[in-house]
């Protein structure tokens, strides 16, 4: 697709409401009260949609701080440390996919330069936050939780959205006030499985992905074909794709092979088929982070060190590297169980190729016999019920 670059304030939702998602998103209303109500950031946002920004050829790591806000009514929406940590994990894992090169971290300094855990915990006698109100969660008169400077810290507010909605986001441009995302905490980081299909964090993922300047990638334009997402290496694509396709899914905007990219982070599958930015999508986020979110670079808030995390002492390796395609995968000190680890091989465009879900251990040797494979690359992704692994390997 091949429009420019759109930074719009947008309230984005993902609702597992198939029949009411699209009616559920409310950026043409956010917009259009933005007008009367605070017109010279409107103005901003406007003049951001026309800029084009390209990123810098680098091999830096862009960090970014996070504050988590969980505003809870119930224990149960007063999620633990380890379900953040689960979150941190899962967009680490996705962020760092192909290059991408975004971290996060949980903020070491509050904004007054004391040390903080980067969880701020905030009861509320408010029981649900409802669409039209959820702006409400990002205001501490309003029964939330302050924002902290946007300039320097990414803010995550979790509390318990109503109406179908998954979560939303602001982009560049955005008043610092409410400058941020919003994630309902039944989909925040690993959850149970009363969250399936949406229980896996990718939520979170999503919504930073628009908060880096991402839009959806079918446009959004009702099905027309005729609306973009900006970005020159997604398909075209008539509408949001719900479940978990497999194989090549066609529509009447992409009506050959290769199809939609359904398996994309900016699409609205199950939290499992997502798996992917492309390369123009993480060109722009980075391009973002380099101008409208630059300041964030060089924020004083620190990182807290969350571990051991899995993926700081596990190891993933594949070989005979190169392989003809009959190859093993060795997971080690990287422990799950058999209802929940599974490793799934998948190509270049985010399909699976082939899976196994291997017995309780924690050390694993998987053999696969995929001789039929095309020259290319591929990656192994390894989920042991809370956390991701991944490595790219090559076939000749």
């Amino acid at each position: 697709m091949r429009l420019g670059i759109y930074l719009i304030l947008m309230l984005v939702c993902c609702s597992s409401n198939l029949l009411f998602a699209q009616e559920r998103c409310g950026t043409a209303a956010i917009l259009e009260q933005m007008k009367t109500t605070n017109p010279e950031i409107y103005a901003k946002i406007q003049e951001r949609s026309k800029t084009q920004v390209n990123a810098k050829i680098t091999d830096d790591i862009y960090i970014i701080p996070v504050v988590v806000h969980i505003v809870y009514n119930t224990e149960a929406e007063n999620l633990d440390d380890t379900r953040v940590y689960t979150q941190m994990n899962v967009l680490n894992e996705d962020f760092r996919r192909l290059n991408a090169d975004i971290e996060f971290c949980l903020a070491f300094y509050d904004p007054n330069g004391d040390s903080t855990t980067g969880i701020i915990r905030t009861y509320t006698d408010t029981t649900e936050w409802l669409l039209s109100f959820s702006e409400e969660v990002k205001k501490t008169s309003q029964m939330g939780d302050d924002a902290w400077p946007a300039s320097s810290y990414l803010n995550i507010w979790v509390c318990d959205l109503q109406d179908g909605i998954l979560g939303y986001a602001v982009s560049p441009g955005a008043s610092p006030e409410v400058d941020g995302v919003v994630i309902d905490y039944k989909n925040f980081g690993i959850a149970d499985v009363s969250s399936k299909p949406y229980d896996l964090g990718r939520t979170c993922t999503h919504e930073i992905g628009h908060w880096l300047g991402l839009t959806h990638v079918w446009g959004d334009d009702g099905g027309t074909c005729a609306g973009s997402d900006g970005i020159d290496d997604t398909p075209d694509q008539s509408e949001a794709t719900y479940g978990c396709p497999s194989d090549v899914l066609l529509d009447d905007c992409s009506t050959e092979a290769p199809g939609i990219m359904y398996q994309n982070y900016m699409d609205y599958t199950n939290d499992a088929c997502m798996n992917l930015f492309t390369q123009d999508q993480t060109s722009r986020m980075r391009s973002v982070m380099e101008t409208y979110r630059a300041s964030l670079l060089t924020s004083a808030a620190g990182c807290n060190e969350i571990g051991p995390l899995p993926g700081d002492i596990a190891e993933i390796l594949v070989y005979p590297v190169p392989t003809s395609g009959q190859f093993t995968i060795s997971i080690q000190n990287f422990l799950g169980y058999q209802d929940n680890f599974n490793i799934a091989v998948y190509n270049s465009l985010g399909q699976i190729i082939a899976s196994a879900n291997p017995a309780a251990a924690n050390n694993v040797a998987q053999y696969f016999d995929l001789s039929y494979l095309a020259a290319g690359c591929y990656i192994v992704k390894v989920f042991n019920g809370t956390y991701f692994l991944s490595q790219q390997f090559m076939v000749y």
